[in-house]
């Protein structure tokens, strides 16, 4: 083998390598931060459950029945709430300012569970509701 062919050969071998390690640095089989608060991400079997955060308080329809849910918290408040569910099956959004809306997906069993704000004395304010699921 000539020297020319050599150096083709070790170019084209390095080129490759560099191509490979630009491809694995760009490809993630990890969602990122946007997609995995994304509603429209969930488990095509959640059901979806809008929650309205106030000063001081939450409206909602509470889910009766076992299963898996997506809770959307829009905050139509003027302050920052979040949205916590405890009670066997946790979950929780970030705290989001006014306008904001976050999510979490869980699947409730039969049980006792509730809602509140971990902001600040939100919970004590009013913004817990408990619900039972059968």
């Amino acid at each position: 083998m000539s020297t020319m062919s050599g150096l083709r050969r070790t170019t084209v071998e390095v080129a490759a390598l560099a191509m490979a390690v630009v491809l694995a640095a760009c490809g993630s089989s990890e969602p990122d931060d946007a997609s995995a608060d994304d509603p429209s991400a969930a488990p095509a079997d959640a059901t979806e459950v809008a929650v309205s955060a106030f000063e001081f308080g939450y409206e909602l329809t509470a889910p009766t029945e076992a299963g898996t849910y997506t809770f959307v918290l829009t905050n139509d408040g003027s302050m920052q709430h979040d949205l916590v569910l405890e009670g066997g099956a946790d979950g929780a959004t970030a705290i989001i300012g006014a306008g904001e809306t976050d999510s979490f997906t869980a699947t409730l069993e039969p049980g006792d569970y509730t809602l509140y704000c971990s902001v600040g004395s939100h919970r004590s304010q009013g913004m817990e509701v408990t619900f039972t699921v059968s």
